[in-house]
């Protein structure tokens, strides 16, 4: 099913069948039921038991033995009863026409072989009859208008649409939420995943008026395309935040390619996540603090925040987080200096962070709060003009002294926030617990955020300004892509040579050939499978480098597989029987090997300068083929000195941004007198390999190492393709 569907009926049916729903109390039957009747809902309810014929009803609601039996339309339907029964239950749901099924049952893929079979057919009747399913193996749904879960409680109303892939998480977050000062749009719970995924309800959610902000705990994401272009979209609508487990090094795949074995399991999921601007939560607590500061406060226009604190060691402790969570400090204009001068104690500090010390009393930190923002301009006698403001949001600590008096400095905090600076994120951190517990709770309950340790308060922070600075990048909608001119034609005829001979690795002269094809430079190149056509080639080609070629060794240095300034006929045939004699010797037992390339060979001496760069791409199973660009060379793996990027609308933006995030990077700019390299020549060859790898998604895996990068130019030297069997 593609596209985007109505389905609003989860949300807001009309009828809803609960397919097992028992009056035995502690079944899961009996839950569902309960919960729907005690949260309210004010549609019908039909409850289906096989022996409707004797209990007559069930929870006060006429009880019927199937769904075909009630005359009227049913817009969902919740599964509660065994496995093994579940397929014809939902055929008969697809003959009464009803919308959507709530699987809650367990049973399908998670419990192997037997159980994914039930699920693919469980999907096929779906398909047949144009219904969605949610789960199966699932809490169930929460909505507004009704609670269809077997959960404990019903959660709080808010402005919240949570997703979760876990339903016992989803539990816990509802619990938790109970105490906390928002409620929720929507609980959903994925389970399964058979049909509906969380991509299904982002898109729904980011148009519905009832969620402002959408938090997801997700363990996999199937559709790496589908998420990629929904959710690029529906990020410039909402804040979408994400807590991804499953991150460990754990699960990634064994990859034979440099590229692949620097590529990190997660790091596709980081990819994704800030390409479409999804903010990543790297915990339960960030989760639900980035849902609540989004919920209640503004955007900041810039990145320039202060820190107001009443105790010197917090305030440089919360600097620290600011500078870890790269959150810029304000300036302070000359006026309102002078105005912090002349009217705090001589031992407070009046530079950010602002420091009233220990016996700041609330109107010490009413005089700050107002100076800072330029508040009361013509109070103080300096008169602040509006150039002079450039603080634009504020963390603000407090440390229980006897002077405090917590309550009346949060009644101060809303009072300034809410009627003079709605433009401008507020937070606050309270230390200590018994004294400040009331003042924090007030904070929090009316839309300030308000933390224990100062810590939690900037990570909130950044989490704005991460989503300012996303509003005001360039959208992936209108994003033009260049386009070169390539012969594809002759790329299909290289791969599908080497499919029918057997291989997955192409040769090094299939390679070359490849890359002629894209317009990337590499040096000429000829496959020799004699030694007197080695000295055929080398007469051709001039000073030479001498390969081995065998889809089955990698690394030909480690074996003794290559040679250097090969300049005469003579040379080439003796490195031609040395070079396949090492690989036999010290290569893989009964290794299969296709003949020795001889390739051009780089003078290095005409090049003033030359940089060793590594370029790759590895597929990933979910989000595409990742760009790689780092140092490279022989020490590539040990540096790890890489930088990668999504080639989903993979721009000349996105290569100069990933080259700049390397260590060599420098050194391609030039240092100490050096001539930069010809850094536009190596964005273009990013661009090309985007291109490429894009257009055959055959290739699973491509490396270049080295490239070499000189002051006008480059030569892609080494190149190593792998293609997919099929």
């Amino acid at each position: 099913m593609t596209g985007k569907e109505d389905i609003s009926f989860f949300f807001n049916p009309k009828s809803i069948a609960i397919i097992g729903a028992s009056p035995t109390p502690g079944k899961v039957g009996y839950n569902v039921l309960n919960n729907i009747t005690d949260s309210g809902y004010s549609g019908r309810v039909y409850p289906i038991n096989p022996k409707a014929d004797t209990l007559k009803e069930i929870g006060g609601y006429k009880a019927f033995k199937n769904v075909l039996e009630v005359s009227e339309s049913i817009d969902i339907a919740i599964f509660v009863i065994p496995g093994k029964i579940v397929l014809s239950v939902a055929e008969e749901c697809g003959q009464k026409k009803i919308k959507g099924l709530i699987v809650i049952t367990a049973g399908f893929k998670e419990i192997g072989v037997e159980g994914v079979k039930r699920e693919n057919e469980l999907i096929q009747i779906a398909q047949k009859y144009n219904m969605r399913i949610i789960g199966p193996n699932c809490l169930g749904f929460i909505g507004l208008n009704y609670n269809g879960s077997f959960a404990s409680d019903t959660p709080k109303k808010g402005n919240i649409a949570m997703i979760s892939q876990s339903g016992a998480f989803l539990t816990a977050f509802m619990d938790y939420s109970m105490e906390q000062p928002y409620g929720f749009s929507c609980n959903i719970s994925l389970g399964n995943k058979a049909d509906m995924d969380s991509v299904d309800f982002i898109e729904y959610l980011v148009d519905d008026p009832d969620t402002k902000v959408i938090l997801c705990y997700l363990e996999s994401i199937e559709n790496g395309r589908k998420f990629l272009e929904v959710v690029s979209k529906a990020t410039r609508k909402k804040p979408i935040i994400i807590l991804k487990s499953g991150v460990s090094e754990a699960g990634a795949r064994a990859a034979s390619s440099h590229t692949g074995a620097l590529v990190g399991s997660d790091i596709a999921y980081e990819l994704a996540f800030e390409k479409c601007g999804v903010l990543r939560a790297q915990s339960i607590e960030d989760l639900f603090d980035y849902g609540e500061i989004f919920l209640c406060q503004p955007i900041p226009h810039e990145n320039a925040f202060a820190i107001i604190t009443n105790a010197g060691g917090p305030g440089i402790v919360a600097t620290d987080h600011f500078e870890r969570e790269k959150i810029k400090f304000a300036r302070f204009s000359e006026p309102i200096l002078h105005l912090l001068r002349e009217k705090l104690p001589p031992e407070a500090a009046i530079f950010n962070p602002v420091d009233l010390i220990g016996d700041a009393p609330p109107d010490r930190y009413r005089f700050a709060i107002e100076t800072i923002f330029g508040l009361k301009r013509g109070k103080y006698d300096i008169i602040i003009n509006d150039d002079d403001i450039t603080t634009h949001g504020a963390l603000i600590l407090m440390s229980p002294q006897a002077q405090t008096h917590p309550d009346d400095v949060a009644s101060l905090i809303l009072e300034l926030s809410s009627s003079y600076l709605a433009d401008k994120p507020i937070v606050c951190a309270f230390l200590g617990e018994k004294s400040v517990k009331k003042a924090r709770q007030f904070l929090k309950q009316n839309g300030v955020p308000c933390y224990s340790f100062p810590e939690r308060a900037a990570r909130s922070l950044k989490a704005l300004i991460n989503r300012s600075e996303y509003l005001n990048s360039k959208s992936l909608k209108g994003i033009e892509l260049p386009k070169f001119d390539v012969n594809k034609e002759r790329v299909k005829e290289i791969i599908n040579n080497a499919r029918d001979d057997g291989r997955t690795v192409l040769l090094s002269h299939e390679t070359s050939a490849i890359f002629e094809c894209y317009g990337i430079k590499s040096p000429k190149s000829r496959l020799a499978k004699t030694p007197r056509k080695a000295m055929e080639i080398q007469r051709e080609l001039g000073k030479s480098v001498m390969k081995i070629v065998s889809p089955q060794i990698i690394h030909k240095t480690d074996v003794g597989g290559l040679i250097l300034n090969i300049e005469k006929q003579e040379q080439a045939f003796e490195a031609y029987i040395q070079i396949v004699d090492n690989s036999k010797r010290f290569g893989p037992q009964n290794v299969k090997i296709y003949g020795v390339e001889v390739q051009e060979m780089i003078d290095f001496n005409q090049e003033k300068k030359i940089n060793e760069l590594i370029i790759g791409m590895s597929r990933d199973a979910q989000f595409g083929p990742l760009i790689m660009i780092g140092s490279g060379g022989i020490y590539a793996n040990f540096l790890k000195d890489v930088a990668f990027a999504l080639s989903y609308k993979f721009t000349r933006e996105d290569a100069m941004e990933m080259l700049q995030k390397t260590k060599i990077f420098s050194l391609l700019q030039g240092v100490r007198g050096e001539s930069p390299s010809d850094i536009e020549a190596i964005l273009d060859v990013l661009l090309k390999l985007s291109q490429l790898v894009n257009e055959f998604p055959e290739i699973m895996e491509l490396d270049i190492n080295p490239l070499l990068s000189f002051t006008k130019s480059y030569s892609a030297v080494d190149i190593k393709i792998t293609i997919s069997r099929e």
